[in-house]
This record gives structure tokens, sequence and C-alpha cells, in this order.
């Protein structure tokens, strides 16, 4: 893993040095595009060298303890229950011990905001699995909070848990969106107000105690884009472990995910098949139709003898990205750990990665609008 960190800090440096004067910019592009290859070859070795075959992760650097790797595919838990039972506790729980005993996975995915983390820690402690084998994400928020806040919302995220840490706690939004819940000056002026910026920083000064506490073995943001990331990156201290974005085959910003890439902040895709039991119908997409239906991902689906679900998120590990995949069904289950034994062609990445999405693409709130 050493050897893996070196050659990732030593390809961003070679991308720095080509980019002082115009006269080397061809140059330049060819770097950052052989750094991109890199990186994401790089993440792809280590899945395999460094963790067990039927469960691979990636190290996590920056905002982490040494040694600390993220499980390449984990479950997402916002939102399961029946209509109008949204943050349903026992539905989370149950979702998440057939995840654990039945499929094997070993990441979960949830926030303080879903509501469902002491099901959720119900779950892991019936499951028998090791805590140490378990990879818990939440995260803190709404948006920033402030550094007092973020603080007393971490002791109350163990203690929905019972635990005494989380593996990956993040900011879950850039934007101060309630500005009730703090008291910090810093973010007392709301969501488009010019302090957002001040909110991010002092609420990240909080994240950074509570990694130097071990609350949290590594600590990141969710929904942050470059200007966000760059207000961190200001602070001349810790950097993100990892960034948790919408990425789907109708809403990819590659943009962002060479950025992360570049400095080794691991990439995380939350709804990464298009939330498909609600969002064709209530974005109105064409049809009503899913990602999982485009004529294009199903022959590639056909193909392979794959599932739709399966190659668009195999399609997004071999860009260097980690899913976070919801559902309560233990078949798509273990059909989104079984993605690890074939290869999308170059023509077939270049396919998936184009195909024409419909009017409202983006399933969540779009945090371009934070300033």
């Amino acid at each position: 893993s050493r050897l893996i960190s070196d050659l990732s800090r030593s390809r961003v440096h070679s991308s720095h040095a080509y980019s002082s004067t115009s006269t080397n910019r061809p140059l330049q592009n060819a770097m950052n595009s052989l750094a991109r290859t890199i990186t994401v070859a790089l993440l792809l070795f280590s899945a395999v060298l460094y963790s067990k075959a039927d469960s691979p992760s990636v190290p996590l650097y920056n905002g982490a303890k040494s040694g600390v790797k993220m499980p390449v595919m984990g479950i997402g838990t916002f939102g399961y229950g029946a209509p109008g039972e949204i943050w349903n506790d026992s539905v989370a729980q149950k979702a998440v011990s057939e995840f654990l005993m039945t499929a094997g996975g070993r990441r979960i995915d949830t926030a303080y905001d879903y509501g469902d983390q002491k099901g959720i820690g119900a779950a892991v402690r019936a499951s028998g699995v090791p805590r140490e084998e378990i990879f818990i994400t939440s995260k803190i928020g709404g948006g920033p909070l402030g550094y007092n806040e973020t603080l007393a919302q971490m002791e109350e995220i163990l203690s929905q848990f019972n635990t005494t840490y989380v593996d990956l706690v993040l900011i879950h939004w850039p934007g101060p969106v309630l500005s009730s819940r703090t008291t910090d000056p810093a973010c007392k002026e709301g969501i488009l107000e010019k302090k957002a910026r001040a909110c991010r920083q002092s609420s990240w000064k909080a994240m950074e105690v509570i990694l130097q506490k071990g609350q949290a073995q590594a600590i990141g943001v969710s929904n942050f884009e470059q200007n966000h990331l760059q207000d961190i990156m200001d602070m001349n201290s810790t950097l993100p472990a990892v960034n948790q974005v919408e990425f789907q085959t109708y809403w990819h910003e590659m943009d962002l995910v060479h950025f992360c890439q570049k400095h080794n902040i691991t990439f995380n895709s939350y709804s990464p098949l298009g939330t498909p039991d609600w969002a064709p119908v209530t974005h109105n997409w064409p049809g009503h139709k899913t990602t999982m239906q485009q004529p294009a991902i199903q022959m590639v689906a056909k193909t392979h003898k794959k599932t739709p679900a399966q190659v668009i998120l195999r399609w997004q590990w071999q860009l260097g990205i980690v899913m976070n995949p919801r559902t309560w069904n233990v078949t798509h289950m273990k059909e989104n750990l079984d993605i690890f034994d074939f290869t999308l062609s170059d023509h077939e990445m270049q396919v998936m990665g184009s195909i024409k999405p419909p009017e409202h693409p983006k399933v969540c709130p779009d945090p371009r609008l934070i300033p």
C-alpha cells in the first residue's frame, strides 16, 4: 500500500510540474490523461492484491488512518419502507441483516438524517460478523453544522449505533441548510449566502478533531463540487478521504471524478443505478424507463451474460469509483457484489458513458447551486 500511495502522490506532483506555462499545454494534457489512467489502474490493482477475492476494497488516503480500506461495493439505506414510511428503522435493519448475513456484503452507508442508525446498529450486532470486518459510513448534517454542533452530532451518531467508532463519516451537504441547527457564527447566513465557505471550513476543523479522537477511521464529504473541495484545500490541512456524489448513466460529472482522483480523494457514487424505484416516475423520464432499460445497456449486459445493473456498476468500477446501490432484494444484493469476474471493453465503456440523458437527468438536488 505504501508503493501505491507513493505512486499516487508522484503522479499528482508530475501533473503539477507541467502546468506552469501555456507552451507545455499538449504535454500537460497528455500527462493528465496518463495520470487518470494510472489512478484507475492503481485502484483496480490494489483491490485485487490487498483484499479478499469476494470483497474487494480500496485503500483510503488523506483524512484516513493508516491502513484503512473501503470495500468497493456497499449498500445504501436511504428511503427504505413502503410509501409514506421513508426512514423506516425496522426495514433498514432487515435489509442490512440480509446484506451482511446472506449476501456477504461488508459496507453499509447511512446518515444521521436517514433516521435508521439504531436499526442498522442492531443488525450489525446481531449479524455475528466481527465489527472490524464491517465498514460503516455515516453523514453529519443536512449541511455543515459548524464546529460545536458537528462534534455534538458525532456523539449522537455513535450513541445511535451503540459503537465506539464509525469507519467513515462525511459532511452530508456543502451548504448550511437549516440555520436553526447551529450556533456557529460561520454558519448562520443560510444556504445561498457568502458565509457557506466559512461554514464548510469551520465544520471541517471539527471533522479533523473527530479523526484525531478515533471516533472515525476516515473523514470525508458528500455532494461537494470542485469549488467546495477547494475551500477545504485552501485551509492547508487534511483533505477528505472520500467524496460521495450522485453518479449514474444519466448524470456523471467526469471532471469532478478526475479532480478527486488527482487529489487522492476516493470517489463514491450514490444512486448508481438512478434510483429505479421512483426517479423514472417523479422525474418523468420517457416511458418511465429506468437507466437499466436503456437498449445500449441491455445489449452490453446480454454480451456478458450479466444483468443491466451489474454492467452499470462494473462501468463505474472501471472508472475507479466505489458504489452504494440501494436494495432490500437479496438476489439483487448478491448480483451487485458479483461484478468482479468480467471486464467491459473500451468501446462498451464509451457507449455506456454516452447514453443520451432525459430532460431531468439528476435524481437528487444539485449541489452546484451552492456557492
